[in-house]
């Protein structure tokens, strides 16, 4: 297949051809869709910036990447965006209104990074049931495709995206411009399935307390719970929870707040991260320049499973979002 060329500069020169040559191609069967690159680099693997593994993690935009977004419904406003570095590293961020965005969306794909003489190569294998999108087998998607060279603060993308569009002098932002995204045609994606997930955990083991009122010496204890993800339709998902354990959640990172208005910590709960862009309004967005709206929070699913600062348990809970 002839490879998609020609990607053009929004920083650190707005229009200008990508410095380093860059192929690209996607493909796809009745599983999956592919998007596999050609990264040509005229500096030695040494001056590339790579330094991070972790999924999701902030650093990943300040290394060398190549990242992937995909409009599912054509909408021209929301996307789910893949990326990764010279080292293989994960990231995915599903953003909404162009600015929104989750990263805490965390769905099933994979990628592989290679090397050869001048350069890098990616390719991400992303389940169709991975992503929701319209109905029917033919399709028509917004697609996005993102290189960054750190070296040279040099950020690429398929269109051209102005450098007012992106937020400060990094250029990372820019790929959440969903209504400048080229128009994907000619995809063939499997009907949407019933997806159903089921997430079942259990707990079990002996407490010692010698010091409590009532001293306690190899108490045995139990506890179970589950979590149960169907897909209603196309569009809309119900979540079920049972006797839900968090225990899994990644930790808050800690701050220090002197300020008199309260801290708004991300939610990285399971159950409540479908749709989480939605309330997401409120945040500050990605336009150039934005310090941060006035608009108040109107919901918080953080403030769920708390009283007075007490931790409440949740016993069940259900949720439908589309």
């Amino acid at each position: 297949m002839p490879p998609i060329t020609g990607f053009i500069q929004t920083l650190p020169k707005e229009g200008s051809s990508v410095t380093e040559a860059t192929e690209a191609w996607i493909t796809f069967d009745r599983e999956n869709i592919y998007v596999s690159r050609r990264l040509w680099d005229s500096a030695p693997p040494g001056e590339w910036v790579a330094n991070e593994m972790r999924r999701d993690a902030a650093q990943i935009r300040d290394n060398d990447t190549f990242g992937a977004s995909f409009d599912t419904y054509y909408g021209r406003r929301n996307g789910n965006n893949f990326y990764t570095n010279p080292l293989g590293a994960r990231a995915d961020v599903q953003h909404m209104n162009e600015g929104s965005a989750n990263i805490d969306w965390n769905p099933i794909w994979d990628v592989r990074t290679g090397r050869f003489d001048g350069g890098w190569t990616v390719e991400m294998q992303i389940p169709f049931k991975s992503l929701r999108y319209r109905p029917g087998t033919e399709q028509t998607w917004g697609v996005q495709l993102r290189r960054s060279i750190r070296r040279k603060n040099a950020w690429a993308h398929l269109t051209l995206i102005p450098r007012s569009a992106v937020r400060g002098s990094n250029g990372s932002t820019a790929i959440i411009r969903a209504s400048r995204h080229a128009t994907l045609v000619s995809l063939e994606a499997p009907e949407a399935s019933r997806n159903i997930e089921i997430k079942p955990y259990g707990i079990s083991g002996l407490r010692t307390d010698r010091t409590a009122a009532v001293p306690v010496d190899d108490d045995g204890f139990w506890d179970a719970g589950l979590d149960v993800r169907y897909g209603v339709t196309e569009n809309l998902s119900a979540d079920l929870t049972f006797n839900t354990d968090f225990a899994q959640v990644e930790v808050d990172e800690q701050q220090v707040n002197l300020a008199r208005f309260p801290l708004f910590f991300p939610e990285k709960r399971d159950f409540f991260l479908e749709g989480r862009g939605v309330y997401d309004f409120a945040a500050a967005t990605f336009t150039a320049g934005a310090s941060g709206p006035n608009t108040p929070t109107l919901f918080f699913s953080r403030r769920i499973g708390l009283e007075g600062g007490v931790i409440v348990p949740i016993l069940a809970g259900a949720r439908l979002t589309g």
